[in-house]
């Protein structure tokens, strides 16, 4: 729909603002293309939502507002010359992209980033493991020999030091989880960057792996049921 030679950059916001100062002789072509505004601030409003937007991308910017505009202001029959379908095909088309394309490449990478963060770690503590059991075997807590584990007299004969022990284990843990899950993001991340796209994937990964949300978390940051049922909405419209 959209034409490189008469493309304009607008914002939705200016697309709405244009059309409701439009006088034109067909007001029923007008309300479906407010509508069809409404639409794609929607989709705007995802990509947003979720960190996929860079370079002031705007989703209305798939259509030629200036060729559709000066349709709107002339004739009759020159005004009928809008392909309100047309339109709609790329909205659908849009959606489609977020929603089956975009979203799933997201989660993709952000499931690939949780597997590799938990088999490092397994890998870190595996060996840790390793040099405790070398220890505590040198210590005499345990033997091959005589397979038994006594923790009780060393925790009893020294409360303050095995308490002090367990709180830098846990600091180690927190700090050695946290920094593999950046060494990991910053992998991925110059990944992305070396991919050519309009939109800003390595951003909105980033933004899903920020140190207050979980590995584990199931879902995409902005993907939710408010996203799902303005899509929903969408589809409905068409």
């Amino acid at each position: 729909m959209s034409d490189a030679n008469d493309k304009i950059l607008m914002t939705s916001d200016q697309v709405k603002r244009q059309l409701k100062s439009n006088n034109t002789i067909k007001p029923d072509i007008k309300h479906n293309l407010l509508n069809i505004v409404e639409q794609f601030q929607c989709l705007d409003h995802i990509a947003e939502s979720i960190g996929l937007v860079k370079n002031g991308f705007s989703f209305v910017n798939r259509v030629s507002w200036k060729t559709v505009l000066s349709k709107l202001e002339k004739t009759d029959s020159e005004s009928e010359d809008i392909k309100l379908n047309d339109i709609i095909e790329t909205i659908s088309q849009s959606s489609n992209q977020l929603e089956n394309e975009l979203v799933p490449q997201l989660q993709k990478v952000r499931n690939n980033w949780m597997i590799e963060v938990i088999l490092i770690e397994f890998v870190f503590l595996g060996l840790l493991s390793l040099a405790i059991a070398g220890i505590t075997h040198m210590q005499g807590l345990w033997s091959l020999s005589n397979f038994s584990i006594s923790l009780q007299p060393f925790l009893y004969e020294r409360p303050a030091f095995s308490l002090i022990i367990g709180v830098l284990l846990l600091i180690s843990f927190i700090m050695l989880h946290f920094n593999i899950r950046d060494f990991v993001a910053g992998q991925l991340v110059r990944k992305l960057n070396k991919e050519s796209s309009e939109f800003d994937l390595a951003g909105a990964f980033i933004k899903n792996t920020r140190i207050q949300h979980s590995i584990f978390r199931p879902d995409i940051i902005g993907w939710g049921w408010l996203s799902r049922k303005c899509l929903l909405k969408n589809s409905n419209a068409e």
